[in-house]
């Protein structure tokens, strides 16, 4: 696009103006590319005496897969639990009056208080 300008001030303008768009287009993108793309793969509804526990799978563009265990009353409400990387990501769980325990098949557990999810 041919475009005639003159004058010291103009030219500052639209180079100002370039800057400016081409630092939200850069954020924009930055965004896009980390943004996690979260897709619920087991559901365990709440009962009266353990918390729903619901295991999404994590995929992120830079960065690989992972799972995340929310527990809590709903699956978009709850505490976050980041199953470590070479784990399976459908642990045992075990109920008790403190909290949720998180049993692996490699032996790791994660044990959650009752504070952290009520």
């Amino acid at each position: 696009m041919a475009t005639k300008v003159s004058g010291c001030l103009v030219k500052m303008l639209l180079v100002l103006f370039g800057v400016v768009v081409g630092t939200g287009l850069t954020a924009v993108t930055g965004v896009l590319l980390f943004l996690p793309d979260r897709t619920t793969v087991i559901s365990v509804n709440p009962t009266a005496e353990s918390p729903g526990v619901y295991v999404k799978k994590v995929e992120r563009m830079v960065g690989g897969t992972g799972y995340e265990i929310w527990l809590g009353p709903t699956a978009d409400r709850g505490h976050v639990v980041t199953v470590p990387a070479g784990w399976e990501h459908d642990p045992e769980r075990e109920s008790t009056p403190d909290g949720m325990r998180l049993k692996f098949d490699n032996g790791g557990e994660i044990f959650v208080p009752k504070a952290s999810y009520s």
